[in-house]
């Protein structure tokens, strides 16, 4: 009975401890506010801070090591979950970059057949090579043009640097282009420096051939070759190639000629189909 009575003593004089101190609160703050800065509050504060910056200085740089891995595990942290991310990012832009340089590449030969068309004097309709030769001796290309867009059989076909063949079968969408290095092909041709005549056709072991050039106006190694115009198949003065090798024996009749068309022919991408050269069809088994 006589200890309930002093825990209600001692209940009944908290209020007054908690009023006492919001009073002197009270009071501090608006001395504090009241003295200037030289005054007796503000200067207690000052010596306070004074006596505890070591103290602060010494926690600082016990706790640096701390900080300081703590940081980098979070930026470790930060830099495996964006991992992936990164990754994909990086792939997208390079896919982005090969992507310009094919453009690049593209518009480059498409302005090159462009220029070359113009120099040429020659109305064409552009096309892109959609299927390559599966057998090695019938050298054909397909492109993706036929005869919805006005290529018929017979046409004549272009690249940028020179001849690249004639169109042998259409179809409304697309059309089969027989190589010049076909052995079944067959170009007129004139030797631009001596004006000398022949015939151009493909071999089996891949370099073209010249035919039937008289041994007293033989060519000589690095003389352009054109098309001559004879026939009505291809438009002259088209560049072929030019000469790489002339051979001849004494009992021979005509001397070999060997020549290197200007035309990157295995990996030609765009070509040009010329409308309208002439009025000669192709035959698919022929030359011409």
């Amino acid at each position: 009975m006589k200890r309930l009575e002093i825990d209600t003593r001692r209940g009944a004089g908290r209020p007054f401890l908690l009023v006492g101190l919001v009073v002197a609160a009270l009071i501090v703050t608006t001395l504090w506010y009241r003295e200037g800065d030289s005054g007796p509050l503000h200067g207690m504060r000052v010596a306070i801070v004074a006596a505890s910056q070591p103290f602060a200085v010494v926690g600082n740089f016990v706790t640096a090591p701390m900080r300081a891995a703590g940081v980098w595990m979070s930026g470790l942290g930060t830099s495996r979950s964006d991992y992936d991310a990164l990754k994909a990012q990086n792939l997208a832009l390079k896919q982005q970059l090969a992507a310009l340089q094919e453009a690049k590449l593209e518009n480059a030969r498409i302005q090159a057949l462009v220029d070359f068309a113009k120099t040429q004097d020659l109305q064409t309709i552009g096309g892109r090579v959609i299927g390559r030769p599966t057998d090695s001796r019938a050298r054909s290309i397909l492109i993706d043009r036929g005869s919805s867009s006005g290529v018929k059989n017979g046409d004549p076909v272009i690249a940028a640097g020179g001849l690249v063949g004639q169109v042998i079968e259409v179809t409304p969408w697309n059309a089969r282009v027989r190589l010049i290095t076909d052995p079944d092909s067959g170009v007129s041709v004139l030797v631009q420096r001596t004006r000398a005549a022949g015939i151009l056709h493909g071999t089996i072991q891949g370099p073209l051939q010249l035919d039937f050039v008289d041994k007293t106006a033989a060519p000589v190694r690095g003389d352009v070759l054109l098309t001559s115009g004879l026939g009505g198949i291809y438009p002259k003065d088209i560049v072929v190639g030019e000469v790489t090798d002339v051979s001849s024996q004494q009992t021979d009749l005509f001397p070999t000629i060997t020549v290197s068309s200007r035309v990157d022919i295995d990996h030609i991408e765009e070509v040009l189909v010329v409308i309208g050269a002439g009025t000669a069809t192709a035959q698919p088994g022929g030359g011409e």
